[in-house]
């Protein structure tokens, strides 16, 4: 009697192990490791890198940012636990404007707030909620050079809400569900030179594509546990060559593919997947670096894109 099931298992335990099935057939965008970072962080999840290259970490579970140099040398922090200006509530999201203002998505205070790059508090504004939702919860915040507008996805009600950057509501999209433009827990976030919104769909597995309006484009990935599809994606990034770099924090892996989804290939070091322990937020800077948030590691891994 053929039993699929126990087949998929299979699957999933030699993705995992790095035991290959057909490992001539594996594509690989090979990397070079350059450093960790260890900052003391307690979960974190999600990053993002000020115009002057320092790194800035979400530590949630400490209720606070940690800020270290390009180079991984530890600078400051700030944030403490509360509902007050400058605290935090288990926040998730960051993203960081061209002037270096840093917006956070205060997730259990169900608010945004910004600060300047010292971590010195500027204001704040809550994340609305319609008639019949449930209070938001802001996941991530994505900043548009388009209109100074700020994308929040909300993963309570399943939505993406668009603001002006001094908090005033400007408009919004989608529903639970699984069809085009319906999320079901859309989490981080990133923008490309267009002005593009791309949000991680994390139960559809799937990464989904807008205009700045929030008309649909396309999906990017689909569920499976061989290269080319995702299992758990938590965190996406766009690089130089418009490559889309999509961490799965189940699989412990990062793929990339096209803008327009076609799979390209695996994180690799010399030609050998390489496998991360929980990945979830990432970024990629002006100079090809790749900068993963290792979550059950409580760690900052850099790698150099080499191809």
């Amino acid at each position: 009697m053929r039993r699929p099931h126990i087949y998929l298992i299979l699957i999933v335990i030699f993705f995992i192990q790095g035991i290959p099935i057909n490992s001539s057939a594996l594509e690989c965008i090979n990397t070079k490791f350059l450093f960790n970072i260890n900052p003391g962080a307690n979960q974190p999840s999600d990053i993002s890198i000020a115009p002057n290259g320092d790194i800035y970490l979400v530590d949630g579970v400490n209720n606070r940012i940690i800020v270290v140099s390009g180079d991984g040398r530890w600078k400051f922090d700030f944030g403490t636990e509360g509902d007050g200006k400058g605290q935090f509530k288990y926040p998730l999201g960051i993203d960081i404007s061209e002037t270096g203002k840093v917006f956070i998505a205060d997730s259990g205070n169900h608010r945004i707030q910004v600060f300047d790059s010292k971590g010195s508090f500027l204001y704040m504004f809550s994340v609305r909620t319609s008639p019949g939702e449930k209070t938001p919860d802001p996941a991530d915040i994505v900043v548009s050079r388009l209109k100074n507008r700020l994308y929040i996805s909300d993963n309570e009600n399943h939505k993406i809400k668009v603001y002006k950057q001094n908090g005033d509501f400007e408009f919004e999209w989608g529903k639970f569900g699984e069809g085009y433009g319906e999320f079901r827990y859309p989490g981080i976030m990133t923008s490309n030179e267009f002005n593009e919104i791309l949000v991680v769909d994390v139960l559809n597995t799937r990464i989904q594509k807008f205009d700045p309006f929030g008309k649909f484009i396309t999906n990017i990935g689909s569920w499976g546990v061989l290269p080319g599809s995702l299992f758990r994606p938590k965190g996406v990034a766009i690089d130089k060559k418009n490559r889309l770099f999509i961490s799965d924090s189940y699989m412990g892996v990062i793929q990339a593919f096209t803008d327009m989804g076609r799979f390209l290939g695996v994180v690799c070091d010399k030609n050998k997947k390489r496998v991360f322990k929980s990945p979830v937020g990432i970024v990629i800077d002006k100079n090809d670096r790749l900068l993963i948030v290792e979550m059950r590691d409580n760690k900052i891994t850099a790698l150099k894109i080499l191809e």
